[in-house]
């Protein structure tokens, strides 16, 4: 079956759409016929190219630079949104910002969750302010227009198994992310605004490049139920169907695109 078109019609606006997750999120929602507005922060290049990449699929995009933690920022960027495309019908929180050194400490098992208070304390504020912001500049037209999809970009490893050493500060950033999507879920339901979380397992992109990636891909894979890790494409796909209409009566779900490698 044919699915091209599941989004004909709608505007998107992902934060951090310009590079990993967030591209294969931005090129999957306009393929699938949504035009796109791809945030950036800095790379205003790589924004360019998923914008390319969105248009020539036959789908209008817009690169509009925003720092999403910033609330000024996040408030002009969704009125040049709004004003170049439409209403936002569907919103993908994506911004997680720096990696840090974090898959180096992955990769050589030193703590963190003890150690780095600070950095813990840092992450869960500026992950919670890049999803409040948009959520708050966005959502009151979602609410009275009767109805919207937010999903929120999570991280599988807050549930299931034992956490990874070293990564503490995203797990808890995205536990955090987690319990605020449930309660907007609940919040938002009799608007029919749909509130869900796709968490990505290990998905490798520029982010996590670098001398231990081959050894991560290899080492994950094989504690993987489908045997491999995961691309930034199934990522996009499962965005793609909580942005749809397929999912008009599910919210508050948690879909972790690890292969499997979680389960609760």
């Amino acid at each position: 079956m044919d699915d091209r078109g599941l989004l004909t019609g709608r505007v998107a606006l992902v934060t951090g759409g310009s590079r990993g997750i967030g591209a294969g999120i931005a090129l999957a929602l306009g393929q699938q016929g949504a035009d796109v507005v791809v945030n950036y922060h800095t790379n205003a290049d790589a924004a360019a190219g998923v914008v390319a990449g969105i248009e020539a699929a036959g789908s209008r995009a817009l690169a509009v630079q925003a720092d999403a933690t910033d609330a000024d920022q996040v408030a002009a960027m969704v009125r040049t949104a709004t004003e170049a495309l439409g209403d936002i019908d569907v919103l993908v929180c994506n911004t997680v910002g720096e990696i840090d050194d974090a898959v180096e400490r992955f990769m050589s098992g030193r703590t963190m969750a003890m150690d780095c208070a600070a950095e813990i304390l840092h992450r869960t504020a500026a992950q919670l302010a890049a999803t409040l912001y948009p959520c708050r500049e966005v959502l009151p037209g979602m609410r009275r227009r009767g109805g919207g999809s937010v999903v929120l970009i999570g991280a599988a490893g807050t549930r299931g198994g034992r956490p990874e050493k070293g990564i503490a500060e995203i797990a808890v950033a995205k536990a955090a992310q987690e319990a605020l999507a449930r309660s907007l879920a609940s919040e938002l339901g009799p608007d029919r605004v749909r509130v869900n979380t796709v968490a990505p397992g290990m998905i490798p992109t520029d982010a996590n490049a670098g001398p231990w990636q081959p050894m991560m891909i290899t080492e994950i894979a094989k504690t993987t139920p489908l045997g491999q890790v995961g691309t930034a494409a199934d990522v996009g796909a499962a965005v793609v169907a909580f942005a749809a209409d397929l999912t008009r009566h599910v919210t508050g779900a948690f879909v972790g695109v690890d292969g499997g490698r979680t389960m609760d």
